[in-house]
């Protein structure tokens, strides 16, 4: 039988719902520790006590993202295919930044002011970036020179990033169609070139 919640932890857990729903609605600006103690029915010194102000609650959101984000991928099944199976965690990464724009902005750019990631909060990535480079290492086959997985997931996690950025500006093509053919086309090219060059990486 689970161990049941304190009265604090479920406060916790019901403003940072509150905090990811403004998100969403109104981007960083509109998360301020006021609307999100009055959005979850409490005191504005509750909520500095639990999360230690705008920075906190930022940092929490951070951490929700990268969870939330990496339960996706581990629920993704292998196909035997090396190749589309790395394209499809890509892929996944698109489809939550296009569905949580917000969330996305605030793991990847620095819309808060207030909250500048330190080494323990980048420590929330860990587990994505694992994730992608265990379907990277298979990809690139036993005989990959040292490093070379790691190496190719983060080229490829920029390259996503890019071209993630690029779409949400619409300057990734006139329409859907066009967007998508781009995306996984220079995606698809980005990959075999970073696993090509790790295969011939001394």
């Amino acid at each position: 039988m689970g161990r049941r919640k304190t009265r604090t932890e479920v406060l916790r857990g019901e403003v940072l719902v509150v905090a990811a729903g403004l998100l969403a609605e109104g981007g960083s600006n509109a998360v301020t520790t006021r609307a999100v103690a009055a959005g979850a029915g409490t005191s504005l010194a509750a909520v500095n006590e639990l999360f230690g102000g705008k920075a906190g609650l930022a940092r929490a959101l951070f951490a929700e993202g990268f969870a939330e984000l990496a339960q996706e991928l581990r629920a993704l099944e292998p196909t035997g295919d090396a190749e589309a199976d790395v394209l499809e965690l890509a892929l996944a990464v698109r489809a939550f930044a296009a569905r949580r724009p917000h969330l996305y902005e605030v793991m990847f750019s620095r819309p808060f002011a207030e909250f500048r990631p330190d080494a323990r909060d980048v420590r929330a990535a860990d587990e994505i970036y694992g994730i992608v480079v265990g379907r990277v290492a298979v990809l690139l086959g036993p005989s990959r020179a040292p490093g070379s997985a790691k190496d190719t997931a983060i080229g490829l996690f920029a390259t996503v990033q890019g071209l993630v950025a690029h779409e949400s500006a619409g300057l990734l093509g006139s329409g859907p169609e066009s967007a998508d053919r781009r995306f996984r086309f220079v995606l698809t090219a980005a990959l075999r070139g970073l696993a090509a060059a790790s295969a011939a990486a001394p």
